[in-house]
């Protein structure tokens, strides 16, 4: 199976409702390396795919906690949990600011989180928030976008404003690891990069969906080809 992300097992696992509210860029629970027992929090977890993955690999010893901002999804992602028949396991949703949650120090094992991120006007605010919530030695399983070349000022400006098509959040990779490492991080390891291909640019620009996200302009969209990345990778909190 493809750690990056998901493997048809896993998606069998899933319920529809789950699978089509998902709007990630990978797979994190595929690359946790997640124990039976552990806790695990999903940052942005939208319909709660991740989270019954989550769920099957901890076990009922374990427990999964999602938060994401929009009740909406939370309240999708219980129903989700329900039709996955985890409704008796360690699950919580709350809907909550990864900026500045109320899940308590040094809980985690694990914390998971799948092209959210990036969305996050202030990324070093999330990190910290992780750290914070990890035990020492818990570790990250992040999937998120990047840019990986230089965007003039107008382009970026232009993507800015349409901020939920994940283009509009995204950063240099340098800055992106340079946000990680100054929350706490260390021994950082990339999982799978893999530059979007041109379909997939077009979506990720006008996600969640052309309803809600205009598509950008052509030209815009075609300066940046090559130059937009998915990365997942791991990192941990020291003891």
């Amino acid at each position: 199976m493809d750690q990056g992300f998901y493997g048809e097992a896993e998606l069998s696992s899933i319920p529809e409702l789950a699978r089509n509210l998902s709007r990630g860029c990978g797979n994190p629970s595929g690359f946790a390396n997640l124990q039976l027992g552990e806790v695990v929090v999903d940052f942005g977890c939208g319909g709660g795919i991740d989270v019954i993955l989550a769920a099957h690999k901890v076990g009922l010893q374990g427990k999964v906690v999602g938060i994401d901002f929009a009740e909406q999804m939370i309240e999708q992602a219980k129903q989700a949990v329900v039709m996955a028949g985890l409704q008796h396991g360690n699950i919580e949703f709350f809907v909550d600011d990864m900026e500045q949650s109320q899940i308590p120090d040094s809980l985690a094992d694990v914390v998971m989180s799948n092209c959210v991120i990036n969305l996050c006007p202030n990324k070093d605010a999330v990190y910290r928030e992780v750290f914070r919530i990890l035990k020492p030695g818990g570790r990250i399983a992040i999937s998120d976008i990047v840019i990986t070349e230089h965007l003039d000022t107008g382009l970026r400006e232009r993507f800015q404003s349409t901020w939920a098509g994940c283009l509009g959040g995204s950063v240099p990779e340098k800055d992106y690891f340079e946000t990680v490492s100054k929350a706490g991080f260390v021994a950082v390891q990339i999982v799978v990069r893999h530059t979007l291909t041109d379909e997939e640019l077009e979506a990720m620009a006008c996600c969640p969906g052309g309803e809600f996200t205009p598509a950008p302009a052509k030209d815009d969209l075609a300066a940046v080809k090559g130059k937009v990345s998915t990365v997942k990778f791991t990192a941990m909190k020291p003891f």
